[in-house]
């Protein structure tokens, strides 16, 4: 089964194709407020890289967030529209997840991505079981210090497979790094600001899935913000 991967959550997308035999192609690119211009384009021009066409894509899977608004609903309105026309299964992955996966590491994961507005996207994993991380905390998105003191809660409550350091990584980092390490107090190991979540993880974690029969009706993938948009009052509508 070959998978069409996207990953437009953060200003760094990406796209991939994969399959029983790892990554074929993937393409990034930093593309804040123009993951449409480049998205599409950008999966053409690997597939004819690779030397195929869109029928060579048997599934498609995304990336659902916590991200940015704008860049969410693009990747995932691109990858439902992929799905419904090709009539081929589609899968949306936790960003979060992806970012934790791609640490590569078997212990505490906490991947964090500037969420901007003085807050941050994070959640709390345990390295790599049967290809995946194990979630012990869901993303949530709040200020720096209510996220390190939650996932702090939720270590000293003695979880399984809790113990250790805990890998700190992603974006997040830049702006909040200090608060992060110091409400983690000693168990904070930072992993680097550079790294972000791929469109190859995303399929890779998204193909195990797709091959068990799991997917997502185009039509019922919402994308998971993590909070409402900021909106002025007269931007509201009565429903």
């Amino acid at each position: 089964m070959r998978v069409l991967a996207l990953e437009t959550a953060t200003p760094l997308a990406s796209v991939a194709l994969v399959d029983g035999s790892g990554v074929l192609g993937e393409a990034t690119l930093r593309a804040p407020m123009r993951h449409l211009k480049w998205l599409l384009p950008a999966v053409d021009e690997m597939l004819r890289g690779l030397g195929l066409g869109p029928e060579s894509v048997d599934a498609v899977a995304v990336s659902r967030g916590p991200g940015g608004f704008t860049g969410l609903r693009i990747g995932i309105a691109t990858a439902c529209a992929w799905a419904r026309a090709r009539g081929v299964p589609l899968l949306g992955v936790g960003t979060l997840e992806a970012l934790a996966a791609a640490a590569g590491t078997e212990g505490l994961v906490l991947p964090v991505l500037d969420a901007h507005r003085g807050e941050v996207a994070a959640g709390l994993y345990r390295g790599v079981t049967d290809g995946a991380p194990a979630c012990l905390l869901p993303p949530v998105v709040a200020p720096p210090a209510a996220v390190a003191a939650e996932a702090a809660r939720v270590l000293g409550a003695g979880a399984a497979g809790a113990a250790g350091p805990v890998l700190v990584l992603g974006d997040g980092l830049v702006r909040h790094g200090a608060v992060l390490a110091a409400a983690l107090g000693g168990r904070a190991r930072a992993g680097g600001p550079h790294l972000h979540p791929r469109g190859a993880v995303v399929g890779l974690l998204a193909r195990p899935r797709l091959l068990r029969g799991e997917h997502d009706e185009p039509a019922g993938l919402l994308p998971l913000y993590g909070r409402r948009p900021a909106l002025r009052p007269w931007q509201e509508t009565p429903g």
